[in-house]
């Protein structure tokens, strides 16, 4: 049997290229045993969070909800520098309880099952923008919670300040005792009031 010989050239090159061989081998087996246990974590997130979406649709049915749709998708259209474009949303449940109807979204995992998750609160929102619907729904699947997710439009504030504006005119025009200004007063509500009518 032939010993190693550390100062012939074909010895090093031979052991060279079976280091470089066990190395590249060793981190391509790394690298597939690493891929394979991600993929099948994600596989069971996926798997795990489609069984709780079916489970969602006996738990609203014990809360007295009426199944109206199941992941349809809805055309969101919008315009882009002028141009009008496309997206799709697919809300996972409408429902309906006492003639009004519902989104309900079903989330799962730790995060992703509060409004306060910023993505959770973006989806939601598209929702019920898009969507006709009397309330959003965030149902957490993993406590069994269904939370009601209320936004305030830009109607609605504007409305708001418009009503304190209308409040504090009313209070002045009846406050102050001279005619004039209240004709004024009463002039400027009446402003306001067709002001509004036109948005």
């Amino acid at each position: 049997m032939q010993t190693f010989d550390y100062t012939n050239q074909n010895h090093l090159l031979f052991l060279s290229l079976a280091l470089i061989i066990i190395v590249l081998s060793y981190l391509v087996i790394r690298h597939k045993v690493k891929t394979y246990f991600q993929e099948r974590k994600v596989r069971k997130r996926f798997e795990r969070g489609n069984r709780l979406e079916l489970q969602a649709k006996n738990f609203l049915k014990s809360k007295g909800y009426t199944i109206v749709d199941y992941q349809s998708t809805y055309a969101h259209k919008y315009l882009e520098d002028g141009e009008v474009q496309y997206a799709d949303i697919q809300p996972d449940y409408i429902v309906k309880k006492n003639g009004k109807q519902y989104i309900v979204e079903v989330k799962s995992g730790t995060q992703a099952i509060s409004a306060r998750n910023k993505s959770t609160r973006r989806q939601l929102l598209e929702y019920d923008y898009v969507v006709e619907n009397d309330g959003v729904f965030l149902l957490d699947m993993e406590n069994r919670q269904l939370k009601l997710v209320q936004f305030k439009s830009k109607m609605e504030r504007r409305s708001g300040r418009l009503l304190k504006v209308v409040i504090v005119l009313a209070i002045m025009g009846m406050a102050i005792p001279y005619w004039q200004v209240k004709g004024a007063i009463g002039l400027l509500l009446l402003i306001v009031f067709f002001a509004e009518r036109r948005f």
